[in-house]
């Protein structure tokens, strides 16, 4: 028998990384949402609500997607990038949503060229679609360093959800304890949406959820001079 492989530190560091907020799509530049919903009237109460909305909605589509564009880039997948991108946009009626993440897409795209350049996948991303979503971008850069599909699904949920409480934090009067425990009280939730996920193989699997409130909420976003959140 042969010595057992140890695993890939790298791997186990990307998702320390790429749930941090500094990145160019993380919690410091976009809300999840949840600026525009405040100045439409949500309150504190609605916050946890909320988060747990997005987690059904929202995130459970995107999950899926990245998880899809994982299994592309890893070559477990016969789909193409450009596939998973046309299901998302046919999933995500809102101009304003397609924009936004297609704007957090390509910060997330510049990271994976900056740390894993020559990456099979991340050049073929940046050929195929120049101006990914954030999700497929997602997926590519967890490929590339070394994540696993199943890791990447979490990190999706996570992310999701912290970054709600991160601008909640910084749009209404919440104790970050109180922030932190609603992270908490969604991990089943967290977990059921990324177990779903794991399951995505085409993208016609790719979840078709509405969240009409947020949709407009969004649409409204844009119009705003006057905010602290990209989307």
């Amino acid at each position: 028998m042969g010595p057992t492989a140890l695993p890939d530190p790298a791997g186990h560091l990307a998702g320390f990384l790429l749930a941090d907020s500094r990145l160019p799509s993380g919690a410091y530049s976009h809300s999840a949402g949840l600026e525009p919903a405040v100045l439409a009237g949500l309150g504190v109460d609605g916050v946890y609500p909320y988060l747990l909305s997005r987690l059904n909605t929202v995130v459970r589509t995107e999950t899926a997607a990245a998880v899809l564009a994982h299994r592309i880039a890893s070559g477990h997948s016969g789909c193409t990038f450009p596939e998973v991108e046309r299901a998302l946009d046919a999933r995500t009626p809102s101009p304003a949503q397609r924009d936004a993440s297609r704007r957090l897409g390509r910060g997330m795209l510049r990271l994976a060229g900056t740390v894993r350049p020559d990456h099979p996948a991340v050049l073929a991303l940046r050929a195929e679609v120049p101006r990914p979503t954030r999700p497929v971008a997602l997926g590519v850069t967890a490929a590339a360093l070394g994540m696993g599909a199943e890791p990447l699904a979490r990190l999706c949920c996570y992310d999701d959800a912290q970054s709600v409480v991160a601008a909640a934090l910084k749009l209404l009067p919440v104790d970050p304890m109180r922030g932190t425990g609603w992270i908490l009280d969604a991990a089943a939730e967290m977990d059921a949406v990324t177990q779903t996920a794991l399951q995505t193989c085409t993208p016609e699997d790719i979840p078709a959820l509405s969240a009409p409130w947020m949709e407009h909420w969004a649409e409204d976003h844009t119009e705003r001079t006057r905010r602290l959140f990209v989307a």
